[in-house]
């Protein structure tokens, strides 16, 4: 009877304690999915993690900054970078955030990110550089901006 209490309260206690480090996380996912760099401020001052990792499909880790930069968020992008996401941090597949920016075609944040020290060399876990992923948003000037940066 006291193993199987003992058990009981450990299970509880990791639930407990994994729930409770996966909510400020949770928090900022549906801050950055929403487009509210406000909301990322306040949950990134108050200790979240800018570069926990954020599993959308499960066993397919990204980051905040690549969800951010492929939707073209930029003031979520900037609230980010501000505290402490790492520009170049990839998801599972190596994509970094400029690859999704690109690939988006979102000339701002790839301005931006590449102003910030972003690399226009990256390549993914397929070989596919930022170039390619340019491409890929057929955004000409975005080509054009990643073509003058290799």
């Amino acid at each position: 009877m006291k193993k199987l209490l003992l058990v009981f309260t450990l299970f509880l206690t990791t639930t407990i304690l994994a729930q409770a480090q996966t909510t400020p996380t949770q928090k900022v996912y549906a801050a950055v999915a929403k487009n509210n760099p406000a909301d990322v401020e306040t949950l990134l001052a108050a200790g979240a993690d800018a570069n926990a990792p954020v599993e959308m499909m499960p066993g397919f880790p990204t980051t905040f900054l690549v969800i951010a930069a492929g939707n073209g968020h930029l003031d979520v992008v900037k609230a980010l970078l501000k505290n402490k996401a790492q520009i170049d941090k990839t998801d599972s597949f190596q994509m970094t955030p400029l690859m999704a920016a690109a690939a988006n075609g979102s000339l701002d944040v790839v301005e931006f990110l590449l102003a910030n020290g972003a690399n226009p060399k990256a390549k993914d876990k397929d070989g596919k550089d930022v170039l390619a992923a340019a491409k890929e948003g057929e955004n000409e000037q975005v080509i054009k901006l990643i073509k003058s940066k290799i």
